[in-house]
């Protein structure tokens, strides 16, 4: 569990995390973008907080990261077990987890001009993964 850093509920903020807050509780992916340094990190640390038996999984992004490296933080984080469908990851310690993405950027494009960790993503997202 992070840290609670200080912030501070100005209304610009309280209205993002209201709405933020929503598409958290509701399982919704999201991918929240603004320029370095303007509290995106600060207002999901805070977020994340407020969750109940919520586990969050964080994976800081450079240029070599690949899906197994999101892969891997999986098998840390979760119980695997198979079922007819194929294979089902449920947290170890709770009822929740979070993935959390930093600089989700900075991976590149292989040579076939795929960035793998953003295609396996889109697949997660697109079969309620």
């Amino acid at each position: 569990n992070y840290d609670k850093p200080p912030l501070i509920g100005t209304i610009g903020v309280q209205r993002d995390m209201d709405m933020i807050r929503s598409w958290i509780t509701n399982n919704e992916p999201i991918i929240l973008v603004g320029p370095e340094g303007c509290g995106k990190s600060l207002i999901l640390t805070n977020l994340f907080n407020q969750q109940k038996s919520t586990q969050v999984a964080t994976i800081h992004c450079n240029a070599e990261t690949k899906a197994t490296h999101l892969i891997q933080k999986l098998n840390q984080a979760c119980s695997v077990s198979s079922i007819s469908q194929g294979r089902v990851y449920r947290p170890k310690d709770c009822s929740k987890l979070i993935l959390f993405l930093k600089d989700i950027n900075l991976p590149k494009p292989d040579k076939y001009d795929t960035i793998q960790l953003i295609a396996f993503l889109q697949q997660i997202a697109t079969y309620n993964g």
